[in-house]
């Protein structure tokens, strides 16, 4: 991981401020478009309103560009320190943050992720619920960009000659200039905190240039469907993690095969998926279901950020690596399972209720968890201990595909 190597490092504070065919088609659900990308877009960050114009050549070298000036209020007295995920924080008197999982534990943890890396194939196959059991304890840090290449089969793509250079030759394409002037707008907004996007910060641009690199390459990959605000994050917490391309490939697989649909025009799937997780609150947070169907709260309102991002503009960060973790393993349920869990803490008992008479301090509540139930030990525990198996998901999903399609027609008729 990048930020290992500068664990527990004292800034000053001016020292930082804030081809090919698509891998697989995107399988695009049946549902009545209801938001657009532009829409969505405006809800995750709103862009500039300048109309930029930028050619290629000027894109890129304007990223040396980005956020020179140093931050208001910049003062010599304070200092900081990088924590162990590469973030960049006040330093506190407590010290740094500890690491939960003693170093024993973690070198032999390590080891046997080596070992299973060796034996790939087999383990998959005959010993699938080994590796969810070593996935939901937590992969080590310093195997986990590996793993997560293994699960998603990015490693694979990597490997096979002919997908192996995929990204070299998209790379080289200059791209349409309207993903790229959208892409570029973003860069600074990525987790402006980490040490590989903060201004000025040890890795200087470097973290936005890959950035958009990685973006840009989707959209010369995807020119029909282009880039989504909304896959800005996920590219950024790979890249946290991993190298530039070892990062395009798991986004590819993550866009493609985990969760296909989310960023495309109209964004069916992210909607279908709003109306699945409502359903499943009826069986496993009745309380909450009622509570948002009195209140006539969209689903949309809360699916961006938690589905879209995979949490990673929700949680802390500690509590993010473990969700995408099994995410890897286990698939799209693992997102559905964290919701429940949020759900049940967030609007579960009639107390909480009380505490959001309206819409608007219900959708805050969601948008504003209480630091309790995102804590990493505690809610992976619950999310865990949820049972949600394959099969009610997919009889839930039939289930509300039927009932979409039948809205349709009766709104047709």
């Amino acid at each position: 991981m990048i930020s290992q190597n500068t664990e527990g490092k004292l800034l000053a504070a001016d020292e930082f401020t804030d081809t090919a065919e698509s891998l697989a088609k995107l399988n695009i659900r049946n549902a009545t478009p209801k938001i657009t990308v532009e829409k969505i877009n405006s809800d995750l960050s709103p862009s500039p309103n300048e109309n930029s114009n930028f050619s290629h050549d000027e894109i890129l070298n304007s990223l040396e560009e980005i956020d020179d000036q140093p931050s208001e209020g910049a003062s010599n007295s304070r200092l900081y320190e990088i924590d162990r995920h590469g973030f960049i924080h006040e330093k506190q008197l407590e010290g740094n943050d500890p690491i939960a999982v003693p170093v024993e534990v973690l070198r032999k943890r390590e080891k046997k992720w080596l070992d299973m890396f060796n034996s790939w194939p087999q383990f998959m196959e005959k010993q699938f619920d080994k590796i969810k059991q070593r996935c939901r304890k937590g992969i080590p840090p310093a195997v986990r960009a590996t793993a997560w290449k293994y699960l998603c089969g990015a490693q694979h793509c990597m490997t096979n000659p002919n997908m192996m250079h995929l990204f070299d030759m998209l790379n080289r394409l200059p791209g349409d200039q309207k993903w790229n002037d959208d892409i570029k707008k973003d860069l600074s907004r990525q987790f402006p905190n980490h040490e590989l996007f903060a201004r000025n910060g040890f890795y200087k641009k470097t973290g936005q240039k890959d950035l958009y690199y990685l973006l840009k390459a989707w959209t010369v990959l995807h020119p029909e469907e282009g880039y989504c605000q909304g896959q800005a994050p996920v590219a950024a917490t790979l890249l946290m993690q991993m190298p530039l391309k070892d990062a395009f490939y798991c986004f590819i697989q993550i866009c493609e095969k985990y969760l296909p649909g989310y960023y495309s025009p109209g964004l069916e799937a992210i909607q279908l998926d709003g109306d699945i997780l409502f359903a499943l609150l009826k069986k496993h947070c009745y309380v909450g279901y009622k509570h948002l169907k009195n209140q006539h709260i969209d689903p949309v309102l809360y699916m961006v950020e938690w589905f879209m991002c995979i949490y990673c503009r929700t949680l802390p960060w500690s509590t993010v690596l473990r969700v995408w973790d099994m995410f890897f393993c286990e698939g799209v349920k693992v997102l559905f399972k964290v919701a429940i869990v949020l759900f049940r803490c967030a609007l579960g008992s009639n107390q909480q209720l009380q505490r959001c008479p309206t819409m608007y301090e219900t959708v805050e509540r969601l948008r504003k968890l209480p630091p309790q139930i995102m804590q990493e030990e505690f809610l992976i525990q619950k999310v865990v201990a949820l049972h949600l198996s394959d099969e009610e998901l997919e009889r839930v999903h039939c289930k509300v595909i039927k009932e979409r399609k039948f809205k349709q027609k009766t709104k047709l008729a």
